[in-house]
């Protein structure tokens, strides 16, 4: 009953990442890896949102330590996602549950369109992501 309200409510159990560690420069955020208190674990994820950013970021380590990134929005609701455990996907927040593959490319739900990916490199142990 509790994870029916949670979706209903678009309740994810993802995290902001604090804001200072990350920054946005022009077209691309630089995010502090290297400054993180816990580093992010495989298959995990952060959010980052407000300072200037037009939409929320998704970011997630897969589990070959691939760093990748998102619009943290679903194309059906506007709600947050989070990454589903055990699997190498990521799920919307809503009731309807879209989940989409690290490509961002729907696989079920009432999403119709893909996920906005982000290319992210590492530079001087930091991640660029390129808006």
């Amino acid at each position: 009953m509790f994870g029916f309200i949670k979706a209903l409510l678009g309740i994810c159990q993802t995290k902001p990442l604090s804001g200072d560690l990350w920054s946005l420069e022009g077209d691309k955020v630089r995010v502090k890896l290297s400054q993180m208190p816990e580093p992010l674990q495989k298959r995990g994820a952060v959010y980052l949102t407000g300072q200037g950013l037009s939409m929320p970021i998704l970011i997630m380590r897969t589990e070959d330590d691939q760093h990748l990134a998102f619009a943290n929005r679903c194309t059906h609701s506007g709600r947050k996602l989070d990454p589903v455990s055990g699997e190498s996907v990521l799920r919307c927040c809503s009731v309807g549950h879209s989940t989409f593959d690290y490509e961002g490319n729907r696989l079920s739900g009432w999403a119709k369109e893909p996920l906005t990916c982000h290319a992210v490199e590492k530079s001087d142990g930091d991640l660029i992501i390129t808006l």
